[in-house]
């Protein structure tokens, strides 16, 4: 019986195995970026004191609608700009009925659009959003707003309508 010299099989097995060992701590590692990725796309906003002041129909409003002006200070700690266009915030009166409370603006004020006011990463602004409210649906009870992020908003505060 004639035996032959295995250590050249056990190099190609423990090469290989190295290899896959490799291979897989590059994957980890791919998927901790890439989770650090997602996690760098989510929007991280908070509000400063919300303030609430009844005003006038602007000439764009409908007059069966309650007008007032929410104005506080957004900051955002996202890693990315965020928009201040009305239609990113919601309003939600306690009964859940996310139609009878919304931020409104004029739709046909193409300067508005062009605009596109935003808050860059990491900076604070004051923001000045004008609520539309159906009295009929919202008898002077509080509002939660939010910064929508199309997964259910970032709670910002509530306010209670004067």
């Amino acid at each position: 019986m004639n035996r032959q010299n295995t250590r050249p099989g056990y190099l190609v097995w423990a090469l290989a195995a190295l290899a896959l060992a490799a291979a897989v701590a590059r994957f980890a590692v791919g998927m901790r970026q890439l989770d650090d990725v997602r996690y760098a796309a989510d929007w991280n906003v908070s509000a400063g004191e919300m303030t609430v002041q009844a005003i006038d129909t602007p000439e764009w409003g409908d007059s069966f609608y309650d007008y007032y002006q929410v104005s506080f200070e957004l900051t955002n700690h996202s890693q990315r700009p965020v928009d201040l266009e009305e239609y990113a915030f919601t309003a939600t009166p306690e009964k859940g009925d996310k139609w009878s409370a919304r931020f409104d603006a004029p739709w046909d004020s193409e300067a508005a659009y062009a605009l596109r006011p935003q808050v860059p990463q990491g900076c604070t602004v004051p923001v000045s959003l004008t609520l539309r409210v159906d009295p009929e649906e919202v008898d002077g009870g509080a509002l939660d707003v939010a910064f929508e992020d199309y997964a259910g908003g970032i709670p910002l505060g509530r306010i209670t309508l004067p």
